[in-house]
């Protein structure tokens, strides 16, 4: 009898193969002829596919996944996530939730260790409202997983993606941080010490992300109701990280022999979509797709209901993207070297 997890494996697959939910041909990643080893996936709810469930946090809403259900995986938006695009691209199955996988299944296509809610400082995890992983948890997982695992995975020639930080400015004032220091050095300093110690274990092609302008969230517009479309002290917050990015990947790269370090701007791909949304096929980036609970100042769908025209909107709930936002950011990123830099994705899976 095939495993849970196998079986989930091959349906992931399937849809990711047969499935097309986005607004054209051009926007859509396509399918790439080079392959890569294992694809491992670190970060927040923008690319957890079901950890939390292993947690015990319950999908919030009926309305998550409405255009890609896949057993046992849960996804904070309407579809695929962008690692979902990444595996589909290079051709591989849809990664399990790490805590999906008992001891005795193998890593084989990589795993994915993003845990909803937490971010790159560990002391976020008291302030969050579900059961979550910090990156010091998930790179420890990692860790165990390569130790353990059966099949030996070729870590230099493998893809390491990590979408995280916006948790981490969203609680900032619980965490004591004020105006005054730059919050790139604040979290950028110890994301660039997590990013060695997944060298040491063996990565050698990172692809990180930076943040979405934060302001421009239709939560952050229904809770602060800016005099201006977003609100600019949360983009502010966001250029900061986003600023030190760069050079601290660049710095890495320098000193650590064999890497290549690749910066995903999502700050430039969405302010691309709001300056002419109608030419990726958006009509609306100021509001949700589903229902929110502003007043409770809760971000995510509230129930099961959804707009009708998802390809039309930049967010799904209050600070998710749509699976065609997440679709437009992977296409973009795997052909040029101004939004993935210094070099696009299919150079560094094929350096």
């Amino acid at each position: 009898m095939m495993k849970l997890a196998y079986i989930s494996f091959l349906l992931c697959h399937f849809l990711l193969v047969n499935y097309s939910h986005v607004a054209s041909d051009r926007l859509r990643p396509f399918k790439s002829n080079i392959s890569i080893p294992a694809l491992f996936v670190f970060g927040d709810s923008w690319v957890d596919n079901g950890n939390g469930k292993y947690m015990g946090n319950p999908n919030p809403s009926s309305a998550y996944g409405v255009d890609f259900r896949v057993d046992n995986q849960s996804r904070a938006t309407n579809g695929k996530t962008m690692a979902d695009f990444i595996a589909k691209t290079f051709g591989m199955p849809c990664l399990p939730p790490f805590l999906s996988l008992k001891k005795s299944e193998s890593i084989q296509f990589g795993a994915n260790y993003a845990s909803a809610g937490c971010g790159i400082l560990p002391d976020i995890k008291q302030y969050t409202f579900v059961n979550c992983m910090d990156l010091d948890e998930q790179i420890k997982l990692f860790k165990s997983s390569v130790e353990n695992s059966r099949n030996s995975v070729d870590l230099s020639k493998s893809l390491i993606f990590i979408n995280i930080g916006q948790n981490d400015m969203d609680l900032n004032k619980k965490l004591g941080y004020n105006a005054s220091p730059d919050m790139g050095q604040y979290l950028a300093e110890p994301l660039s010490k997590r990013l060695q110690m997944l060298y040491d274990l063996g990565g050698r092609k990172f692809l990180v992300s930076n943040v979405l302008p934060l302001g421009c969230r239709p939560f952050s517009i229904s809770q602060e109701k800016p005099t201006t479309r977003c609100v600019e002290r949360l983009n502010k917050l966001a250029s900061q990280f986003n600023n030190y990015l760069p050079q601290m990947l660049e710095d890495l790269q320098s000193t650590l022999p064999g890497s290549n370090f690749v910066l995903l701007d999502v700050y430039k791909v969405f302010e691309d979509v709001f300056s002419e949304p109608s030419s990726y096929g958006i009509s609306d980036i100021s509001h949700s797709c589903c229902a929110i609970d502003s007043a409770k100042q809760i971000p995510i769908c509230k129930n099961g209901e959804v707009c009708s025209n998802r390809n039309q909107y930049a967010f799904f709930d209050g600070i998710h993207p749509t699976e065609v936002m997440n679709s437009i950011m992977i296409s973009r990123c795997l052909k040029e070297s101004t939004i993935c830099k210094p070099i696009n994705l299919m150079k560094l899976v094929m350096a």
